[in-house]
């Protein structure tokens, strides 16, 4: 193998690396971030709530442990 088959070869590696990125990219990020939200929120490791935008926010963890205590003490 001469220089410039390696060369022509070489290129034609990094070009399709370079192209498959961008393809694979094209997910939308929002897209990806909701689900993983979603999926978190499923399993029990995260808190969430829809503000009136119907936007996700995360809920601090104070919140629920100050929330739970109360509501445990109202029923104490």
């Amino acid at each position: 193998m001469d220089a410039l088959t390696h060369a022509l070869i070489a290129v034609a590696c990094i070009a399709g690396a370079y192209y498959i990125g961008r393809w694979s990219t094209r997910n939308d990020l929002t897209d990806v971030i909701e689900s993983l939200l979603s999926k978190l929120e499923m399993d029990g490791y995260i808190a969430t709530k829809t503000d009136e935008n119907g936007e996700k926010e995360l809920v601090l963890i104070s919140d629920i442990i100050a929330k739970t205590v109360n509501e445990t003490n109202k029923v104490s």
